[in-house]
């Protein structure tokens, strides 16, 4: 039948294992009425027989036979440690930095900055201390004003004492342009 109310036959969804397994892992799917999964799925780059990500699709096979309730969970408790561990370190730079809601999940921290500091003016200068994030306003397209002073950052993929020394890396860099607009 039809999913979501309508969309006469055209509607699709698209998912992938990154959350639930790593963010590395770029393998997704595609769920969608039968005739339009026919039509995706006869286009040449589908059935050139190379397959798509054999690598990747592997790993994700293996780990979805595996126990992955217990694989999930770890991670789950992996991310919940990091992101608490970011939060920390940005708490102990204080004046700098406000984390207005703790992450309960996903791979990301919204941080809210100094008034007066941009996000996007900020990132070069971040970038020269060694550290990278996303600034907020590229987040929000349509509605980029309310988020320039923020910024996404990751806490999925590094450790403990590698935030620490980017949140402390991203302080300077703060400092820096706050220095420079005085």
């Amino acid at each position: 039948g039809k999913r979501g109310g309508g969309g006469g036959g055209r509607v699709l969804s698209v998912s992938s294992l990154t959350k639930i397994a790593a963010p590395g892992l770029r393998l997704g799917w595609v769920e969608a009425p039968p005739a339009l999964l026919r039509r995706i799925a006869s286009r040449g780059y589908l059935s050139s027989g190379g397959g798509v990500a054999p690598f990747v699709s592997e790993v994700a096979c293996e780990l979805l036979e595996a126990e992955q309730d217990e694989v999930v969970a770890g991670l789950a408790e992996t991310y919940r440690g990091s992101a608490r561990a970011l939060c920390a370190a940005l708490r102990a730079e204080p004046g700098l930095f406000r984390v207005e809601t703790e992450p309960l999940g996903g791979f990301f921290c919204w941080v809210r900055l100094p008034e007066g500091v941009d996000a996007t003016e900020l990132l070069p200068v971040a970038e020269r201390h060694g550290v990278l994030f996303l600034p907020g306003a590229r987040c929000a397209p349509g509605a980029a004003e309310p988020f320039r002073h923020h910024v996404r950052l990751c806490f999925a993929f590094e450790t403990e004492a590698a935030m620490g020394e980017g949140v402390r890396r991203l302080a300077a860099a703060v400092r820096e342009v706050q220095r420079r607009a005085a």
